[in-house]
């Protein structure tokens, strides 16, 4: 006698479809965050619980020009890869959703641009090297 279960996934999709979907960020709050030792512009998915222990879905959008952002990829990352230093007010950005494109205020850059140049070294590592020489 030969018992035949389910398979928990769709016959017709493969499993490397399934392995890496894009997380759904549609929707979400912007921010300015510290993501692997790098500043970038991120919209924070609304569907994300506020966990430490959860992971982060986000968009991540690229500096393009002055203060174009465009969108770059979206990711779900583990919490200590991500840190959120400021949540950007609706009032303070403008979102065309159609071109994933992103304009900032100009206080908001100014202060995107001190978290830049505040910390000139973007990975632990590179640190420790300066301080051999």
């Amino acid at each position: 006698m030969t018992l035949a279960y389910p398979s928990p996934f769709p016959c017709h999709a493969p499993i490397a479809e399934l392995r890496y979907a894009q997380p759904p960020v549609d929707d979400g709050q912007f921010a300015i965050a510290r993501i692997n030792g790098a500043i970038r512009l991120v919209q924070v998915s609304l569907a994300t619980p506020a966990s430490a222990l959860t992971t982060v879905d986000v968009k991540i959008f690229r500096h393009e020009f002055i203060h174009i952002f465009r969108y770059l990829e979206c990711k779900t990352l583990h919490p200590a890869d991500v840190h959120i230093l400021e949540l950007i007010d609706d009032q303070n950005k403008s979102y065309e959703e159609e071109n994933d494109t992103v304009f900032l205020a100009k206080d908001v850059m100014a202060r995107m641009s001190k978290l830049t140049t505040r910390a000139p070294f973007s990975h632990p590592q590179q640190f420790s090297r300066m301080r051999r020489r």
